[in-house]
């Protein structure tokens, strides 16, 4: 087992597809490793480290940058399908036949993507926080909300207190969790990630436009992501809170 954290686990890359992908990859190897796919405009230190410690110590963890994002070498596709393959690229650059697959907000999309192209990879899929082709993002411009447009456009002092808005209600107790959380968000003092570029969020925009448009779909508009007509695989979708 490896003894490195999410905070002390360095940052490796591969080549793949024409892309230098970063990642960090640590956690008990025995069975199949859970690759996981950021949420909007994050990159390898958005991901909560008590999260992904708390995954480590039963399996393997790998987190990257999908191409164009922060270390990553390459260009932010602005399309789902174009992520997913080159997230598919990096799996494969890795060696690996058969992941667990986990996809966050707009990862979750991502992920989804990949199970439909290369269903033989994938063993168990996780989407959290997400949403299907085709779903109501209401009336907003550029195909989010308004109140995402507002959270996102607004000026933060520290910048990552856009977390506290993002993932967290204004509740007293939400909001202590939430600087708990931020807390642990910079834990990492060395070998932090690159920032993300001004090119990722628009792309990453277009590509929910695109998600928004789509004239097919992978998954039945229902209360659920997917169905197992669509999806022949161990899922689980978890979405929204109930919060303090």
């Amino acid at each position: 087992m490896s003894t490195y954290t999410a905070v002390t686990v360095p940052t490796q890359f591969v080549e793949a597809n024409g892309v230098r992908f970063a990642y960090r990859r640590w956690g008990k190897r025995s069975g199949l490793p859970l690759v996981f796919n950021q949420h909007f405009t994050g990159n390898l230190d958005n991901w909560d480290p008590a999260v992904l410690d708390g995954l480590a110590k039963e399996r393997e963890v790998i987190i990257f940058n999908n191409a164009g994002v922060a270390s990553s070498t390459g260009e932010v596709p602005t399309t789902f399908t174009g992520m997913a393959k080159n997230a598919e690229a990096f799996i494969d650059g890795l060696g690996l036949t058969k992941v667990d697959l986990l996809g966050f907000s707009i990862g979750g999309m991502v992920a989804q993507q990949i199970t439909l192209d290369r269903p033989d990879l994938i063993r168990k899929l996780v989407l959290v926080g997400t949403a299907p082709r085709n779903h109501d993002a209401g009336n907003g411009q550029g195909h989010i909300t308004p109140e995402t447009a507002a959270i996102f456009g607004a000026t933060y002092n520290p910048p990552e207190n856009l977390w506290l808005k993002v993932f967290f209600t204004d509740t007293e107790k939400s909001q202590a969790a939430g600087r708990a959380f931020l807390k642990r968000y910079l834990s990492r003092t060395e070998n932090r990630d690159t920032s993300i570029s001004d090119k990722v969020a628009p792309a990453q925009i277009a590509a929910i436009g695109e998600c928004v448009n789509a004239r097919y779909s992978f998954a039945v508009k229902t209360n659920f992501l997917f169905t197992a007509a669509t999806f022949r695989h161990h899922s689980l979708a978890s979405s929204g809170f109930t919060g303090p």
